[in-house]
């Protein structure tokens, strides 16, 4: 079975940079859970210790440095930086939003 059967006939029209988005928007999606899951599993953790009184933990402290993390002071966001960082010098552009669009989309 090759990948236009598996995908359908609009992939094999990507070429090259649609591929490569592709494979990077699904391993972008499967990333991103296995991310949520760890933050998820940790919430839980620090909930749990500070529930038992193990911990005390400053709830504003912890905002506030995520907000530093999530926007630089230009107010660039992370997934700003991200996307700039993925698509640099891509000469192939729109092929890769499209792959990537649908690698997401699938993954």
């Amino acid at each position: 079975m090759d990948v236009t059967q598996l995908l359908g006939a609009p992939v094999a029209s990507l070429g090259f940079g649609g591929v490569a988005g592709l494979v990077v928007g699904y391993t972008a999606k499967k990333v991103t859970k296995v991310v949520a899951l760890i933050l998820g599993a940790a919430f839980i953790l620090v909930q749990v210790l500070a529930y038992k009184g193990l911990i005390t933990v400053n709830w504003d402290a912890v905002q506030n440095s995520a907000e530093q993390v999530w926007t630089d002071p230009q107010g660039m966001t992370l997934a700003d930086r991200l996307w700039q960082i993925l698509s640099a010098n891509l000469p192939f552009g729109g092929g890769f939003v499209a792959g990537f669009a649908l690698g997401f989309k699938l993954g």
